[in-house]
């Protein structure tokens, strides 16, 4: 059973969600030849002061 994490920053909409859970479940199922009543997809979302990128928080 594959589990896959999404990290990210916070925003995305139920309806986002759903879909990139959607697409990323097909995508893995393909890929490893199994149903995708078997991929678990975990998303973790972060505030944007606790993500820094290129040096810099993406809240400043």
């Amino acid at each position: 059973m594959p589990v896959i994490t999404i990290a990210g920053n916070e925003g995305l909409s139920i309806d986002k969600k759903r879909e990139m859970i959607k697409k990323v479940s097909e995508v893995v199922a393909e890929a490893y030849d199994l149903p995708i009543s078997t991929i678990t997809v975990l998303v973790q979302p972060f505030p944007k002061d606790n993500i820094g990128s290129g040096g810099k928080l993406l809240s400043d």
